[in-house]
């Protein structure tokens, strides 16, 4: 009972998020394609304490509360690396779903992503893809009959507070060769307003131009895990549920 009432309330922004960037559609119109390209950013100075941050951008509804479409870079998914994924998390239910396929990825490798509106399918098809690796994971989401309002808004988010300032990457992450699309005609110059939710070591959106959006934070800021005892550091959080509770969802990979 206490979730059904906790999902009624809750939307997008959520209060795992740091800061972020957003642009809503006017037009009331779906974004109809999205793509971008960012950098896995240097590895943080501990893996002790980053409750899985990522880094990632998305569509959703201009009131946040339909089906979050996200390509993501995260670090600490699994184990102390980054890896890449497609997810959507559905505020209609609840539910989570993630791709069957994620791949480990190095700092300084190339991420490139898009989102595409198959209107006729009511879908969304996201891909993300390594540099690197040379491998794309795509993952296509048809949209539920709850799933009616238009997705207008694209986000580009830094997710889940640190425990340790530290636990998080020495560098920051800048999305850039932003390109979106509605109805099929790009969006020459989106108005990106930048925005902070439950910020933490410093971390903000710094709106470059409508084509860059960088994330910076200060990893050095606040205590460090090597200089508390075992006692005063305290249990490591749990994971968030919405990265460890994903569902395979149709998909396909090449």
């Amino acid at each position: 009972m206490l979730a059904s009432v906790l999902l009624t309330v809750a939307n997008d922004p959520a209060g795992s998020w740091l800061a972020y960037a957003a642009w809503t559609n006017p037009s009331d119109t779906p974004i109809s394609y999205i793509n971008t390209t960012w950098t896995v950013p240097q590895n943080p100075k501990t893996s002790f304490g980053s409750n899985a941050p990522g880094f990632w951008y998305g569509i959703q509804t201009s009131d946040g509360d339909g089906a979050l479409i996200q390509p993501i870079l995260a670090y600490g998914y699994q184990g102390a690396k980054y890896s890449i994924f497609n997810g959507c998390f559905d505020w209609t239910d609840g539910s989570w779903q993630t791709s069957d396929d994620v791949y480990t990825v190095e700092p300084g490798d190339v991420i490139t992503s898009s989102i595409t509106f198959e209107e006729a399918e009511r879908a969304y098809t996201m891909r993300i893809t390594s540099a690197n690796l040379g491998k794309t994971i795509t993952t296509k989401y048809a949209l539920k009959a709850a799933q009616t309002k238009p997705e207008t808004t694209a986000y580009f988010v830094v997710e889940h507070q640190p425990m340790w300032c530290r636990a998080y990457p020495s560098s920051g992450v800048t999305f850039q060769q932003i390109h979106v699309e509605v109805g099929g005609q790009l969006v020459p110059s989106p108005a990106w307003k930048a925005a902070l939710e439950r910020p933490k070591c410093g971390c903000k959106a710094i709106i470059v131009s409508p084509q860059e959006i960088a994330f910076n934070w200060n990893a050095t800021s606040g205590p460090s895990p090597e200089a508390s005892s075992d006692e005063t550091r305290g249990p490591m959080p749990p994971l968030p549920h919405k990265w460890g509770l994903g569902l395979p969802s149709t998909h396909t990979s090449k």
